[in-house]
């Protein structure tokens, strides 16, 4: 068929709203029982209302019933909702609060019911020896209000389903706990540790404690608690992992890149003999995203991910020599890899993501001196009902390394329009549209793998790009540190920068550039439009802009935000309120809405405890008291992102329509 020509922007594609809702599954975790072998994952389903299924690899059956929604929300976000032992797969329910233990079909609860939902769990390990003793974090919102929800370690009987204390302090407002993990005797646990105003990536700590058990009352008791690694606000320690007994592996950035280390009751050191300028891991914005795995039941190499360009590399390491070797092989196209689980000897399951191809569960063998891998599908979550795209109809990443301002580099990635029905524009020289992404965290990563709202848009026509501005992870601490004082300065900047670089400039129409985000990215979208100290305001420099569930009033923002990012503002910003109020005036957009002559879009669930509805309809009664243009959208039962079928369809057709009136057919 003859390819046709159509403005960009307003080209014909089969990559649907619909088609991206309808059967739309993500794989938020891969789990191994240690002793039966099974795999599980958890698949969060859109056209469930976001539930989030335990499915088995081997009966291809969900563990729990159809109304259970294995999610936590810990810290608010999640994860470590989910473990197996010996043939019992454990998970917190998001529908009750309380912990289920499902064997051979039967289910059970394990914790007491509570009505109010007042206590939350997540994060378990399961006792080696005393198999039904699980220690996990405790979330207790007896006094529901950021400053005074605790937090802890606690041990679940699942026997008497009763739940007793483990470690707690009087401080538990300020303190939060991750990863527990026994060594293999289970005479010893450790953890992760940090508090306010830290975030686990700044200055995570690691706990050793030897573990007694009491035969009397069937309990767990520790003592000799020690800090073994990371330090408070300069030196983070993350998911540890016991070797043996008597080895602790981790991952630290006290090299400024997060490398593994290890502890032993000698020493504390590198595992590697020399720093590598790569991290090891991401950000735990969620529990239990482990990027690491031993490779042998002695725990001498492991299996690890880490991050080069913006994209996952694997690496065995020797633990024992230091030395570490790439994976390299044509079958390893996956760009990102997360949740890194030992199944057996060389053998481990990964959740992975490729550029042109929907995320996966995978299972993958090394064999050989040369450690071939190979990898195997264990479920992938492309569509089983909807009709296969056209061939060739997906842009691929093109990763940028960005020369801005004061010789700093911005890593970015671009993907062009791309349709194979089209040859190009019917407009003589017109360059594409394009949609800038902001990514949340902000101490967060926009990574390459395959998005059909991406390639929503440039089956259309529009270009689009994603910054992973100054603050982005996975580049090393520094840059993260480039935003600590400058949220909503150099982000912004950043963002401006890269649609003015000689690399984009000369792709794109860049007096049409869109600039879209969500969350911390949904901030930085309306500081660009907005704050006084933004060029982008000044000039309208972006064309139409979409503000998802993002910040717009830094001191409501402090005030109602929920317990794990309570504090996360105070460095962002250089200071309390108290200490530098003209800045939190002024890096709040709601100040400055009379600034906003961008076109601006706002879609914001009504259930949202991170960033609640009132940071959105205080821009909107701005932007509307200065007759300026801005449309709206509310969604009753979605929290922080959307999660069901028919909010994901809403908001992608509201994104696309704002664009064509504000931007595309605008000219």
């Amino acid at each position: 068929m003859a390819q046709k020509y159509a403005p960009y922007g307003l080209w014909e594609s089969p990559i649907t709203a619909d088609a991206i809702a309808q059967d739309s599954v993500s794989l938020s975790t891969i789990f191994v029982d240690p002793v039966t072998k099974d795999i599980y994952h958890i698949e969060q389903r859109a056209s469930e209302g976001g539930r989030c299924v335990v499915m088995s690899n081997q009966t291809r059956k969900e563990i729990f019933g159809k109304d259970f929604n294995a999610r936590t929300r810990v810290h608010e976000y999640g994860g470590g909702a989910a473990i197996a032992h010996n043939g019992t797969v454990y998970s917190s329910n998001f529908a009750d609060f309380r912990v289920y233990a499902a064997k051979d079909g039967k289910i059970k609860p394990i914790t007491s019911e509570d009505p109010n939902k007042i206590y939350r769990y997540a994060d378990f390990c399961v006792h080696p020896v005393h198999t039904d003793l699980l220690v996990s974090i405790l979330e207790d919102h007896t006094n529901d209000t950021p400053r005074t929800v605790r937090n802890s370690l606690c041990i679940i009987n699942s026997t008497t389903a009763t739940v007793t204390s483990l470690v707690s302090t009087e401080d538990a407002e300020r303190e939060f706990y991750a990863a527990p993990t026994f060594s293999p005797s289970g005479d010893k646990l450790a953890w992760q540790f940090w508090k306010h105003p830290d975030m686990p990536w700044e200055g995570g700590q690691i706990y050793v404690a030897d573990v007694h058990y009491d035969s009397n009352t069937h309990t767990l008791s520790l003592s000799s608690a020690k800090l073994v690694a990371g330090e408070a606000n300069n030196i983070s320690a993350c998911y540890p992992l016991w070797a043996s007994n008597d080895k602790l592996i981790f991952t630290c950035d006290e090299s400024k890149f997060a490398n593994l280390w290890e502890y032993t009751q000698t020493c504390t050191k590198p595992v590697l003999s020399s720093v590598v300028q790569q991290d090891f891991c991401m950000p735990s914005w969620t529990l239990g995203n482990y990027s690491y795995a031993f490779l042998d039941e002695n725990g001498t190499k492991a299996i690890c991910v880490a991050w080069r360009g913006g994209r996952s590399v694997l690496y065995v390491v020797g633990i024992a020599t230091g030395s570490y070797v790439e994976i390299k092989d044509e079958s390893f196209d996956f760009v990102v890899v997360s949740n890194v689980r030992r199944l057996s000897d060389d053998t481990f399951v990964f959740t992975g993501w490729q550029s042109d191809a929907p995320g996966a569960a995978m299972l993958c063998t090394l064999t050989g001196p040369s450690l071939v891998p190979n990898f195997q599908v264990l479920n992938s979550t492309a569509s089983t009902s909807a009709a296969p795209f056209p061939e060739g109809i997906i842009s691929l990443p093109t990763p940028l390394e960005l020369k801005v301002a004061g010789d700093r580099i911005v890593y970015a990635v671009y993907y062009a329009p791309n349709n194979p029905a089209y040859a190009g524009s019917s407009i003589p020289n017109e360059k594409p549209p394009c949609v800038l992404g902001v990514h949340g965290g902000p101490t967060g990563l926009e990574t390459q793998n395959l998005s059909w709202l991406k390639q929503y848009f440039t089956s259309r026509g529009y270009a689009w790009l994603d910054v992973n501005y100054s603050g982005s992870s996975c580049y090393g601490r520094e840059y993260v540190e480039r935003l600590q004082g400058n949220w909503g300065i150099i982000d912004v900047s950043d963002c401006i920068d890269a649609v003015q670089s000689p690399q984009l400039s000369s792709l794109i129409d860049t007096k049409r550039t869109a600039i879209r985000g969500g969350s911390a990215g949904g901030y930085t979208t309306l500081a660009a439009i907005s704050l006084d100290s933004s060029a982008a305001s000044k000039t309208k420099f972006f064309a139409s802009a979409t503000n998802s569930y993002g910040v717009s009033n830094m001191e409501l923002f402090a005030e109602d935000t929920h317990k794990f990012e309570l504090m996360y503002i105070i460095k962002l910003l250089g200071g309390t309120k108290e200490e530098i109020p003209k800045v939190w005036h002024d890096r709040s957009p709601v100040y400055f809405s009379a600034n906003i002559r961008t076109p601006l879009l706002v879609l914001q669930g009504n259930d949202d405890a991170v960033v609640p509805p009132a940071q959105s309809w205080t821009i909107i009664e701005g932007v509307l008291k200065s007759k300026g243009h801005v449309e709206a959208h509310f969604f009753d039962g979605e929290q922080h992102g959307w999660r069901t079928s028919g909010t994901i369809k809403k908001a992608i057709e509201f994104e696309r329509e704002w664009y064509e009136k504000s931007m595309v057919r605008a000219t």
